[in-house]
């Protein structure tokens, strides 16, 4: 684990500015190649064989050298398979190495070996190319910067702007998108114009000249179908064994291991499971297992009495962070220059605390993050369920699952209808009534499918999970440490999106199949709870402490600058918020986050 950088020329001085940036991504080490084409650089985080795993790593005849951040869960598999080829291995059990003798053995093709996280880049002295990857859910980031002239790439943008050459403007068209609909991360665009990411399940091509191909190598199937003809005992037993399978593998590591616990149910999850295999021999290099929460005493979010429950019944060794306001504005800059690009809420700050925590003790963490997004955790896919079981005539079903989740969908489809009554919507505060026209104008193509599975997917591979693994990942290695998420490992996403969709909800539950396989292997207080809270932040509390400072930002003349706020009226937007005005207030934390954004990376000289 670690980060990679690279760029097609050969300088010395700019690799090392590049590696030097992200070297919070690795502090075990640095390696650099400048070679005749391209020249390639990686910070270490040292997680699988420790002593012989440093790169770049080399081919026998040093034409090929690669670079690689993440971790490969079938590499002890694939060596095996490797050696019977023939392939000679130089380090102890490196994950690497495997990479690149399945580069020489498949070529391109050496992506759909690999199980695990990765982005890796390969260069070759004798074709002048150099071969670039991400894996399939885009775990690990991968950005790039292609001109005429000019290709750089970099685990992080800060990186890449190393490079004088290139530039440090906003994409306008990604950031209105962001504050009139929060989207982000669903395209290959980034906030900043030019600079682009390889999209998850892609690889890429690239010569001293400019970028030949890019190849999208993975696209899994998704079942439409509402139900089959097995019974919920044999999915929940097919769920059971291929989530060991995935739990066991994410636990390889030479370095200690902890899990940030929530008290959701896929944290707990991860934690009982973690513990069952700990009962049988795993070694998580550890005194025991470690669990690091954020807890809000006496707050509607806090997650205490979940948590607590789940300690006990592992006996775990806890950990917790205490976020406060006062700590999250005074580094809020510094939080804003690790995460790169504006976030949706300042929810990410929480978990930004718990890594914070957690790497006092351990450099590996396994987060239960995807669960949501893969098995309708989330009560607005209700309406999709609904959708589909009208279309496929499954109406007994349909009426069935309103009776049975009337506890949980009341509230939703109320305020649904209260937004909607005549006169009613323009009582409610907008991000469209806060923009310039211009800016108001903005569009977005994305449109819910009304199948719950297909539309589970989208948000999966492109609406959804990308900006929460994004904020992993920012947030895990500002503080040097791994983080694993095996709800996201394909076998698993794969095994999920076969499924038919009334064991995503079913009986007034969401997240049908996984509740039943977990029966018996958790708490049945987090087995069985209605309502979910996860690591987050009370935003608009946090907010509304700091109204004044905020206004200031929002009156301030760096703000109107940019062209995007009718700014009067934001500010009397903010000021009729406070006073009560419906609204949501992250529409405010949007607007907040991106001027503090540009204040970091556009205004200033250099984003380093």
């Amino acid at each position: 684990m670690c980060g990679i950088v690279g760029f097609a020329g050969t300088d010395p001085d700019l690799l090392e500015r590049m590696c030097r940036s992200i070297v919070h991504r690795g502090p075990d080490g640095q390696g650099v190649q400048v070679g005749p084409h391209f020249s390639i650089g990686m910070r270490r985080l040292a997680i699988v064989d420790v002593a012989t795993g440093d790169q770049p790593l080399y081919s026998a005849d040093r034409n090929l050298a690669l670079v690689f951040n993440g971790e490969i869960y079938n590499a002890p598999e694939l060596r095996r398979v490797l050696e019977a080829k023939g392939h000679r291995f130089v380090t102890d059990h490196s994950d690497t190495e495997v990479i690149l003798r399945g580069y020489e053995e498949w070529g391109h093709h050496v992506v759909d070996h690999l199980a695990g996280m990765f982005a890796f880049a390969i260069t070759d002295a004798r074709s002048g190319e150099c071969f670039i990857a991400r894996d399939r859910l885009g775990i690990k980031p991968l950005y790039y910067y292609a001109a005429p002239g000019v290709f750089v790439f970099g685990s992080e943008l800060k990186a890449i702007f190393q490079d004088p050459r290139v530039p440090r403007q906003p994409d306008l068209d990604v950031v209105r998108r962001f504050l009139l609909f929060r989207l982000h991360d669903d395209t290959e665009a980034t906030f900043f114009a030019g600079v682009e990411r390889l999209l998850p399940g892609h690889t890429m091509l690239v010569r001293p000249d400019g970028v030949v191909w890019i190849r999208r190598y993975w696209d899994p199937e998704v079942n439409p179908e509402f139900s089959s003809r097995r019974s919920d005992a044999e999915y929940a037993d097919e769920f059971a064994a291929v989530w060991d399978k995935v739990v066991a593998r994410h636990l390889i590591s030479d370095a200690p291991v902890g899990v940030p616990l929530s008290g959701g149910l896929d944290s707990t999850g991860v934690v009982t499971t973690m513990a069952r295999m700990m009962e049988s021999g795993t070694d998580l290099h550890t005194s025991g297992l470690y669990t690091f929460s954020a807890l809000f005493p006496g707050q509607s979010i806090d997650e205490s009495e979940y948590i607590h429950v789940v300690e006990q019944a592992v006996g775990s060794i806890p950990h917790y962070a205490y976020p406060q306001p006062d700590a999250f504005w005074s580094e809020i800059m510094e939080w804003v220059w690790y995460q790169e690009e504006p976030t949706i809420a300042s929810a990410p700050y929480a978990y930004y605390s718990v890594y914070r925590l957690a790497s006092e003790y351990v450099k590996v963490m396994v987060s239960g993050n995807g669960g949501d997004e893969l098995l309708a955790g989330y009560i607005p896919y209700f309406r999709a369920y609904l959708s589909s079981a009208v279309a496929q005539r499954h109406y007994w079903a349909a009426a069935r699952e309103v009776v049975q989740g009337f506890d949980l969908y009341k509230k939703f489809f109320a305020e649904a209808i209260r937004t909607r009554l005549p006169g009613r919507s323009g009582d409610v505060i907008t991000a469209r009534q806060l923009l310039t026209a211009d800016a108001a104008t903005a569009k977005h193509h994305f449109e819910a499918n009304p199948n719950l599975n297909e539309r589970l997917a989208s948000d999966v591979l492109r609406y959804s999970t990308p900006d929460l693994l994004r904020y992993e990942d920012k947030n895990s290695m500002a503080f040097s440490i791994e983080a694993r998420v095996p709800f996201l490992d394909h076998e698993m996403v794969e095994f999920i999106f076969s499924l038919p969709i009334d064991q995503k909800i079913k009986g007034g539950w969401n997240r049908y199949v996984y509740r039943n396989a977990m029966k018996g292997r958790m708490p049945e207080k987090n087995r069985l709870r209605r309502s979910k809270i996860g690591f987050t932040n009370p935003d608009t509390t946090w907010m509304r402490g700091r109204a004044d400072w905020i206004r200031e930002v929002f009156a301030s003349p760096q703000l109107a600058s940019r062209g995007l706020y009718d700014q009067p009226r934001l500010v009397a937007a903010w000021d009729e918020y406070l006073a009560g005005r419906p609204g949501d207030g992250l529409i405010f934390w949007r607007s907040l986050v991106t001027e503090l954004w540009m204040r970091r990376y556009i205004d200033e000289a250099v984003a380093v």
